[in-house]
């Protein structure tokens, strides 16, 4: 699942201007499905693995849409749009990891995000490399999980 979009991600990428993928440094589609696929395997019912993911409507991108409606998004507010997606995730992988796994599996979870966090601020020249390593850090989490649900 995770190479299937890593795969979809580099073909539309590839099909881009330079400037706007750089407005697309990182996909976080394979990670949102793998959350949604182990919730139901994890036994989550619609509406918990709904819950899951709701936030992911109130970040910046979505607001500014809303507001300003297609204006162009200035770097801070898509990058911010990347870090709040990653704190929601990084949220749902946690709640996944102690419903599979107790707290054993929650804490290495934990750690793991914890040690690659979204980046602060949306400038730098930091920011995008970081956002792939919070992103990667969710990758590895996903593959705990799965790998606890499978030795169940």
């Amino acid at each position: 699942m995770l190479d299937e979009a890593a795969a979809e991600h580099d073909r539309l990428v590839s099909y881009l201007s330079p400037a706007m993928r750089a407005s697309l440094p990182v996909d976080a589609q394979g990670i949102t499905r793998a959350i949604d696929h182990l919730a139901a395997a994890a036994g989550f019912s619609d509406s918990e693995r709904r819950a899951l993911i709701r936030a992911h409507g109130l970040n910046p991108a979505v607001l500014h849409a809303r507001v300003f409606g297609s204006e162009p998004l200035a770097q801070e507010t898509v990058i911010g749009a990347f870090v709040e997606g990653a704190r929601v995730r990084a949220d749902a992988l946690a709640v996944l990891a102690d419903a599979v796994g107790g707290e054993p599996l929650g804490q290495q979870v934990r750690m793991l995000l914890t040690a690659n966090p979204p980046p602060v601020g949306g400038r730098g020249t930091g920011v995008t490399s970081a956002l792939r390593d919070t992103y990667a850090a969710h990758e590895r989490a996903v593959v705990l999980i799965a790998t606890n649900l499978d030795d169940r």
